[in-house]
């Protein structure tokens, strides 16, 4: 959320701009961005939250002149109102300005759904701006009140190039490479041993972020799905765990409309049938959890699916959300749909997937992990961007 412009008083300096070779656009996920970088490449990371303004002359010369920029057109229609479309437009006047005289050779950025890098993507023609894909996007989250535009996209798989047109996206590049946060995963867990399950529920938790339709729907859906593998693991011998989505205490941690949080949610319904393990998002344990586990389920449409999915695991999304808009995204063959009565249905998909040994699974159904998600096992995602991204480079 853009801050209201007083709030940016106490981020005013008065630095002499440098120039850099690349621009690390947002804070976000810096550090393994700067694992894509060439080698040998100057960099430095541009806070968006807030933005830091320099009241340097240079600056605020190239910000006159960017002046000729500004939409007013732009300014009405918005939901937020008229004064913050306003604001946004002269913010980003300014965030051009100084990225312009510090002469970037390109701006990376791991939020490639983010409003202002698309901004920044639609009017910088002769610095490349690059983003690397932080989730799967959904086509009922697909947001047209501000524009997804990306000159370099390093997306998952061949599946999210063909459906942004549709969405109304626009990238003028497309590299489906796969996961880097999965690839990284793999490298790092070499030569470790972790704790091994048959049965992974990933959560779909969705915080204090207030209760709109699709929140109270994901909800709903991750109850039942919930109750009917209680119901399930207790007639079975089967090792499980449930992966938090919040870390301990965090703003997200309690759900007003649950009255609990994330932990005493999963408690209440399993007991002691299930590990429960917290997540650790410096350490993103829930991808070496991932890859460790037999069959990963969800209630949800969350991305660490698709990405176990790219290096051969079984999965499941559980829909009982009474609707399919959520998950038209995903081929039946990873979906389970049905309504709360549906437990033998339930039930026996489960005990399918439980049976099929997982080189099978993956056999069967390579060809689909590849077009969701690029398998990085051969060849990490960090070498094919960073290859990518020289080529790039080389070409401008």
């Amino acid at each position: 959320m853009t801050k209201k412009p007083l709030s940016y008083l106490k981020n005013l300096h008065f630095l002499v701009p440098k120039t850099i070779d690349f621009i690390i656009f947002d804070h976000t996920n810096a550090e393994p961005l700067a694992t894509v970088i060439p080698d040998n490449s100057s960099r430095v990371i541009f806070k968006t939250r807030p933005v830091q303004l320099n009241l340097n002359p240079k600056i605020l010369a190239r910000f006159i002149l960017n002046l000729k920029y500004f939409d007013l057109t732009r300014c009405f229609g918005s939901k937020r109102g008229f004064g913050y479309r306003f604001f946004w437009q002269m913010l980003m006047l300014y965030i051009k300005a100084d990225i312009e005289i510090r002469e970037p050779k390109a701006i990376i950025t791991f939020i490639d759904n983010c409003p202002k890098f698309a901004w920044l993507s639609e009017r910088l023609k002769d610095i490349p701006c690059i983003a690397v894909q932080n989730g799967f996007r959904l086509s009922y989250a697909a947001n047209l009140e501000y524009k997804y535009y990306c000159q370099y996209l390093f997306c998952f798989g061949e599946q999210q190039a063909e459906q942004f047109p549709k969405l109304g996206y626009k990238v003028d590049h497309y590299y489906p490479v796969g996961s880097l946060f999965l690839s990284n995963s793999i490298e790092m867990s070499h030569d470790k041993t972790y704790p091994k399950y048959d049965l992974l529920i990933v959560s779909c938790w969705r915080g204090n972020i207030g209760f709109q339709q699709d929140v109270d729907d994901s909800m709903k859906s991750m109850r039942f799905m919930d109750v009917m593998l209680s119901r399930y693991l207790g007639k079975r011998d089967l090792k499980a765990a449930v992966i938090l989505r919040t870390e301990r205490d965090s703003f997200d941690w309690i759900m007003p409309e649950v009255g609990m949080s994330e932990e005493n949610y999963y408690k209440s319904i399993y007991g002691d049938k299930v590990e429960i393990i917290e997540t650790e998002f410096s350490e993103r344990n829930i991808y070496t959890t991932m890859q460790s586990s037999d069959l990963i389920v969800a209630g949800f449409g969350t991305t660490c699916l698709i990405e176990a999915f790219s290096i051969g695991k079984k999965i499941l999304y559980a829909n009982f959300c009474g609707t399919d808009k959520y998950h038209v995204d995903f081929c039946p063959e990873i979906v389970f749909s049905g309504t709360d009565e549906d437990y033998s249905l339930f039930e026996a998909r489960l005990d399918k997937l439980t049976t099929i040994t997982e080189r099978d699974f993956e056999k069967k159904y390579k060809k689909m992990m590849g077009y969701y998600a690029s398998d990085p096992r051969m060849v990490s995602v960090q070498r094919k961007v960073k290859d990518q991204i020289s080529r790039i480079l080389e070409q401008r």
